[in-house]
């Protein structure tokens, strides 16, 4: 059950120090990617010569974002790995405790968030990125900043800490949650905004409606927070993506990178570099010295290409289902859940798949489409669906620490398919799978040919159930495990497994690397002359893990 609001994670976390800072961000579509490649920034400066030359010791940096993909521990990471599972159960174990003595009855986001907050105290962590996780104002990640006496209890306040977050970031506002959030563009903006802090810095998509920019813009105005600023000296975005010297230059796929990830990189470049100078990792002088401005130019420049190199799971993903299915193409990936990012995944298909060097001529479509229950369907098949294209709609299963979600019963998407298509006068064939989703991919992968484009859509729940049927699938003979990554679209990752089910499990939920590639929601290449740009592929060997695991059809008209 949704429950907004702050008295109950400012109970559970009312005698908990939280001395890290945060980088809080909120939004409706692309408030995850500024998470990503906020965090590779500060990936980015830790190795960069800048701090080196400074004498500066490595940040520690973590992040928590939501949904999960995989595994409800999988969403938070502490310099760029998932969290180990028994660091996770034992904070989660003495949460749930203190919310079962206090009777608190704290909902199952709370508890993990207030899981979040105390491994990163744990962790002893000098930076966090925090994703909301609704809305904003009344999210549990909110209480960043709060004071410690709304919880109503004092004792023991003197050794806790909860400073302000260093920076809010609001990225592309849309409908969406409209029962908890409120209707309009106007209202769901408020609760966006919410997450403002007086004095703190922010920064916002700027490509926003401008009912929503006008809301964002007189809240800044309330709270005295300033818009963040780099120094006027530091280029613009598409010089520092080009690069002033050869070695700088980012690969000819990178610079493809579409408009929204484009606005995405600037709110994290903004965000991180603002966090950085209040953390007095970066000079704020007016005046430097040529050489410094050279280094901090270079250091702009690592920092937004190799975040432009970062790809996320589950969005606008290709992935390998050949040890699954025998399926020699990949298959897209996308978790597009509304009609913004529905839009977005129908520009990338329209560009990248129906139209191909191998069949210039447009191309039907095969989708396997799932969505929650809350979810308006028909805004979300609109953009996607074209008249030949066909749709095997299925349900995801049981969401864990997530009891509210529900699947929208696979019968009301064929019913939505079958209406929208008469409406176009469209020939779209379904074919309904309901939760037989093993039997939905194979039967779509025949239906699409060996070539033929296959996408896989609606939810990241359903993005999920997929990567875990293909981790259950493997042989345990296996012994390691090999990520192959790079951009094959524009924005798109490629990801090609080859391990056995206990080896990839062991490394997807203990390495350090394959860990935050799968379940973090974003992975980067290895660095390259300290330039962390994307390439080439990854081998991690089991050797390596340390920690322990837990164990129907119709033709429409």
């Amino acid at each position: 059950m949704i429950e907004l609001g702050l008295q109950r994670i400012s109970r559970l976390l009312a005698t908990t120090s939280m001395p890290w800072r945060a980088i809080h961000v909120a939004g409706t579509n692309g408030k995850g990617s500024i998470c990503a490649y906020t965090s590779a920034m500060l990936d980015v400066y830790n190795q960069s010569k800048y701090r080196e030359h400074t004498g500066q010791p490595a940040l520690r940096h973590g992040r928590y974002t939501s949904p999960h993909l995989i595994d409800r521990w999988d969403c938070i990471t502490v310099n760029q790995k998932t969290v180990p599972w028994k660091l996770f159960d034992y904070i989660e174990t003495r949460v749930k405790r203190r919310d079962q003595q206090e009777e608190i009855h704290a909902s199952e986001f709370e508890l993990l968030t207030a899981t979040a907050f105390e491994i990163f105290s744990h962790e002893e962590l000098d930076i966090a990125v925090v994703e909301v996780g609704m809305g904003g104002r009344l999210d549990a990640t909110n209480i960043l900043g709060e004071p410690l006496e709304a919880s109503g209890t004092r004792s023991d306040l003197s050794r806790c800490s909860r400073p302000r977050p260093l920076v809010t970031a609001i990225a592309k506002i849309g409908l969406d949650h409209q029962g908890f959030l409120g209707n309009t563009i106007e209202e769901i903006a408020k609760e966006k905004a919410g997450i403002m802090k007086p004095d703190v810095p922010v920064v916002w998509d700027e490509s926003n409606h401008p009912a929503a920019l006008r809301i964002l813009e007189q809240t800044a105005r309330d709270n005295r927070a300033m818009y963040c600023q780099v120094p006027k000296w530091i280029p613009d975005l598409d010089v520092l993506l080009q690069g002033s010297n050869s070695h700088h230059a980012l690969s000819s796929d990178v610079r493809k990178i579409s408009d929204h990830a484009l606005r995405n990189l600037e709110s994290a470049f903004r965000a991180t570099w603002s966090a950085l100078q209040q953390l007095d990792r970066l000079s704020t002088g007016a005046h430097h010295s040529s050489r410094e401005q050279d280094i901090l130019v270079e250091l702009a420049e690592d920092m937004v290409k190799n975040a432009a190199g970062v790809t996320f799971a589950g969005r606008q993903q290709q992935i390998d289902l050949a040890p699954l299915i025998g399926r020699p193409k990949t298959i897209l990936f996308d978790g597009a859940h509304n009609e913004q990012s529905a839009q977005a995944l129908a520009n990338c298909v329209d560009t990248q798949l129906r139209h191909s060097a191998r069949s210039p001529s447009a191309q039907p479509v095969t989708w396997i489409i799932a969505a929650s229950d809350s979810k308006d369907i028909r805004e979300l098949l609109a953009p996607l669906l074209k008249g030949g294209d066909v749709v095997f709609a299925v349900e995801f299963g049981h969401v864990d620490g997530m009891p509210w979600v529900k699947a929208m019963p696979a019968a009301q998407i064929v019913e939505t398919v079958r209406v929208l298509a008469q409406e176009r006068g469209e020939v779209i064939e379904t074919h309904e799978s309901g939760s037989r989703l093993l039997d939905a991919i194979r039967t779509a992968s025949l239906q699409a040919g060996d070539h033929g484009p296959l996408v896989i859509a609606g939810s990241l729940y359903l993005v999920g159930d997929t990567m875990r049927l293909l981790r259950d699938h493997q042989d345990p003979s296996t012994e390691s495990v090999e990520l192959q990554a790079q951009l094959s679209l524009p924005i798109a990752c490629r990801v090609s497994f080859s391990a056995s089910r206990a080896v990839l499990w062991r490394a997807y939920s203990r390495s350090t690397s394959f860990a935050s590639a799968l379940p973090g929601l974003a992975t980067q290449g290895p660095a390259s002359s300290g330039k962390g740009m994307l390439h080439g592929a990854l081998r991690y060997n089991s050797n390596n893990t340390t920690t322990g695991t837990p164990d129907g059809t119709s033709r429409l008209h």
